[in-house]
């Protein structure tokens, strides 16, 4: 029975701990669209990113990311939320995980930092904003 038993805990806590680690890491820039707390038990702050670029001839396909801030109201979710409120170009930096568990978030892409996009050089008619990412103060 304790063979049994400890072989069953050995199989479940290597499957829980099979995904637990970063999958993918980056960054990607667009604007904030919403910033709102989800979840039927747990309530975690999600978030969508509209990106710049190319649309395809049905549309928009595949300019939304879809992410998680985090299950508390952090500093993090008031970045978001102001660049959300300005229509600010941010910049995200995320990780994604394999295995997430039900209360951490409904995605797998967690954000670690938001950086604001100053426009630069835009008294131009028809100049493009350029510009150097610059952190929100805490």
């Amino acid at each position: 029975m304790n063979r049994k038993f400890i072989f069953l805990l050995l199989v479940l806590s290597t499957g829980l701990l099979a995904g637990c680690w970063t999958i993918k890491s980056g960054q990607k820039s667009g604007i904030i669209v919403k910033v709102a707390k989800e979840g039927k038990f747990w309530g975690t702050y999600e978030g969508e990113l509209i990106r710049g670029g190319l649309e395809n001839a049905s549309g928009a396909t595949g300019r939304e990311f879809h992410f998680t801030i985090g299950q508390f109201k952090s500093s993090l979710v008031k970045k978001a939320e102001l660049a959300m409120q300005n229509n600010d170009h941010v910049i995200l930096t995320y990780h994604c995980e394999e295995f997430v568990m039900p209360w951490r978030g409904e995605t797998k892409c967690f954000v670690d930092n938001i950086n604001i996009v100053e426009a630069q050089n835009l008294s131009k008619p028809g100049a493009q904003p350029t510009g150097v990412a610059k952190p929100l103060s805490e």
